[in-house]
C-alpha cells in the first residue's frame, strides 16, 4: 500500500489526539509543482496529493500573482510580497541580473543560525538563492530525469543534514504543458510522475523520524491553458495550496482566499518566527488547530 495512504489510515485513527497539538513545527518543507492546475489532481491518479489533502488543510482555489510566471511567482512565494513590492517581472535569469533584492524566508531562517536548502528543476530559480541565505542549492535542469534526481538529491541531503527550511521545486508538469498542452494525457502523465516522487519525499522524512515535526506546504507557481500560462485567464491564475503537519487541521477546506504570497508568513509562523509586519502576505491562521 502507498505510504501516504497507510499514513492516512493511521492518522485518522489518532486524529482526535492530534487535534489538541499546540507546538510549532521544527522543520518546514515547501514543495512547488510547476504549472499545476488544481483540477488536474482529480483528473488522474494522484494518490499522494489526494492523501495530503485528506491529511491537512487545503484550497483548490488559491491564486498566484500576475504576471503568472515562474520567477515572479516564486519570488512572491518566498518574500511574502507582491511583484510591485519585490520588483521582479522577468522570467529568465543570468548572473548579471543578480539575486532577489528583498529579504526572503530563507534569509530570515538563516540569520537565526538554522540550515536551509533548495532543490530545483530549473536553473533560473537560482535567482531565489540570495548569497548568505541558502546553505545548499541544487539544480537538476541538466539531467534527463529531473523529477527523480530532485527527489534523490533531496533525500540524500535531508538524511544527513536535516535543513530547517527547504524548497523543493518540480519543473513538471509545466514543461510538458508547454510542449503538449495543459490537461492533455502527456501533461497528466507528467503529474503522476511528480506525485510518485512526492510519495518518496514523504517516506524520506518519515524514515528520519521527523514527519510529525515538519510543516509541509505544497503549491504551484501558476496553472495553464492550451500551451501557455500567459494572459488573465482563470486557468492560469488558480493554483492549489495544501498544508500538513503537527498542529495543522486535517481534511479542512480553507475558507480564506489564499494568495501565493501568504505562503511565506504562514511557514514562518509555523516555525514559531514572527513574520515581518510590512509583508503583503498574511498568515493563514485557520489552518492551525491552536487558532
Amino acid at each position: 500500500m502507498n505510504f501516504l495512504l497507510k499514513y492516512l489510515l493511521a492518522f485518522l485513527f489518532i486524529c482526535t489526539r492530534l487535534a489538541w497539538a499546540d507546538s510549532d513545527a521544527k522543520l518546514a518543507l515547501i514543495i512547488t509543482i510547476d504549472g499545476l492546475r488544481p483540477d488536474a489532481i482529480s483528473e488522474t491518479h494522484t494518490p499522494n496529493l489526494s492523501a495530503l489533502i485528506k491529511l491537512g488543510s487545503y484550497t483548490l482555489k488559491a491564486k498566484t500573482i500576475r504576471p503568472s510566471m515562474t520567477i515572479p511567482a516564486h519570488t512572491s512565494l518566498i518574500t511574502g510580497l507582491t511583484p510591485k513590492r519585490h520588483n521582479t517581472f522577468f522570467n529568465s535569469w543570468g548572473e548579471s541580473l543578480g539575486y532577489v533584492k528583498a529579504d526572503t524566508i530563507f534569509c530570515i531562517v538563516e540569520n537565526r543560525g538554522m540550515k536551509t536548502a533548495m532543490f530545483v528543476g530549473k536553473d533560473k530559480l537560482r535567482y531565489l538563492a540570495k548569497p548568505g541565505c541558502v546553505d545548499h542549492f541544487v539544480s537538476t535542469e541538466a539531467s534527463n530525469s529531473r523529477i527523480q534526481d530532485i527527489e534523490h538529491e533531496f533525500s540524500n541531503y535531508f538524511k544527513k543534514e536535516v535543513p530547517v527550511l527547504t524548497l523543493l521545486h518540480f519543473p513538471e508538469p509545466d514543461l510538458t504543458g508547454h510542449k503538449h498542452g495543459w490537461m492533455t494525457e502527456e501533461y497528466l502523465t507528467a503529474l503522476r510522475n511528480v506525485d510518485a516522487a512526492i510519495g518518496k519525499v514523504i517516506e524520506t522524512i518519515d524514515e528520519t523520524g521527523l514527519y510529525n515535526q515538519t510543516l509541509i506546504v505544497l503549491t504551484s507557481d501558476h496553472g495553464g491553458k492550451d500551451k501557455s500560462h500567459e494572459g488573465p485567464y482563470e486557468e492560469n491564475i488558480r493554483i492549489p495550496w495544501i498544508a500538513i503537519g503537527d498542529g495543522v487541521r486535517h481534511n479542512h477546506k480553507i475558507e480564506k482566499q489564499v494568495m501565493i504570497y501568504d505562503t511565506a508568513p504562514t511557514v514562518l509562523s509555523g516555525l514559531g518566527i514572527e513574520p515581518p509586519a510590512d509583508w503583503d502576505g498574511r498568515q493563514i491562521k485557520e489552518i492551525f488547530d491552536k487558532n
